[in-house]
């Protein structure tokens, strides 16, 4: 099939549903008219899946594969991410949400072909008026090309594109003075206003599940918290995914992260704040109250949630004021001890009070 193909990186037709992207030795880059791109070896006719495009030369293949080739990150035909710092929002939420924020650099819009029409409707209609408002590129594209970008998630008809959303790095929670209180950030010191009698913040210790986190955040922002701050080196960070299931939330909440917790937790607790850790269960962590017999809290608070599979750090758990449980109405099987860190944070977070509130 491609024995007498020379090197090459032009497109060429080889048949009624392949082109050929590029070939090099006994290694050629087949797209099938889905657009899903494969390695084919001519010898072997193996294959291996790949759904982002070629767009440099082939080097001299190793025993039948290409060693190392340039790919353009998550592209397709219509679609492309010219660097790292670029990524995908999609769906309706998340997107709305991070046109209205303007917390990121926006780089365009990419709409379903066929889904604008002539007057598109509803949410589809007010996101295009803001893009409009805001002189954002809109580009109508293929929506197998749109699927390929997001690896097959649920896009609803919409992509945007956007620079990433790193968490800031803070190193000093201030006091609550007269109403307000300040953030010693990397950028600078912030002086804030609480949505809330007090501060809350949220401090996710080694979240690796990115679902997770988007429930957190969304839970966090429903119920007043002021931010999220993240701790742990394998923590995942603010993504399109997070972004997708929090419905947004996370394109509104402030997001920091701590590059050594305890130090921050300890000087926080310094200047007034108190250290709430959560537990899966009663001797867990030794002291720990079930969360329907917590008091009002009468300070700034950093609630902490722990990981999935090895709950909060013990550095943390030595820095903590009070330690809390949810307590199960019934009998459980053993190897159920606890509620999905997800759920959870809404749990608590719903049955924390402020005096005063």
């Amino acid at each position: 099939m491609f024995a007498n193909l020379a090197v090459t990186t032009t497109r060429t037709r080889i048949g009624p549903c392949y082109e050929l992207l590029f070939s090099s030795g006994s290694t050629a880059v087949v797209r099938s008219s889905a657009n899903a791109c494969r390695f084919y070896n001519k010898d072997r006719y193996s294959k291996f899946d790949r759904t982002f495009k070629q767009i440099g030369k082939a080097p001299t293949p190793t025993h039948g594969r290409p060693t190392k080739l340039k790919f353009r990150t998550k592209g397709s035909e219509g679609i492309e991410l010219t660097n790292t710092t670029m990524e995908l929002l999609y769906g309706y939420s998340p997107i709305k949400a991070a046109i209205m924020q303007g917390k990121r650099e926006i780089y365009g819009l990419y709409c379903q072909g066929g889904f604008m029409g002539d007057e598109p409707r509803g949410e589809l209609s007010d996101i295009i008026k803001m893009a409009k408002g805001q002189l954002l590129p809109i580009k109508e594209v293929m929506k197998s090309d749109m699927t390929d970008a997001v690896y097959g998630a649920n896009h609803q008809g919409i992509l945007l594109k956007v620079g990433r959303l790193d968490a800031t790095r803070v190193r000093d929670l201030g006091p609550l003075v007269n109403g307000r209180y300040t953030l010693d950030l990397t950028t600078g010191v912030v002086e804030l206003e609480p949505r809330r009698k007090f501060p809350l913040l949220v401090c996710l210790d080694g979240i690796q599940d990115e679902r997770n986190m988007g429930s957190i955040i969304r839970s966090a922002l429903f119920f007043g918290a002021d931010g999220i701050m993240l701790c742990g080196k394998d923590a995942c960070r603010p993504s399109p995914i997070v972004s997708k299931t929090s419905s947004g939330a996370m394109e509104c909440l402030p997001i920091y992260k701590a590059a050594e917790p305890p130090k921050v937790l300890t000087k926080a607790r310094e200047n007034g704040w108190s250290v709430v850790c959560t537990t899966v269960k009663e001797g867990d962590l030794g002291e720990t109250n079930p969360l329907d017999r917590i008091s009002k809290l009468n300070s700034p608070t950093i609630l902490v949630l722990g990981s999935e599979g090895s709950g909060v750090n013990h550095a943390i758990r030595n820095l903590s004021d009070i330690n809390v449980h949810i307590p199960a109405r019934s009998d459980i099987p053993s190897y159920i001890d606890s509620l999905n860190v997800g759920v959870a944070a809404g749990v608590i977070l719903s049955a924390l009070k402020f005096v005063g509130e």
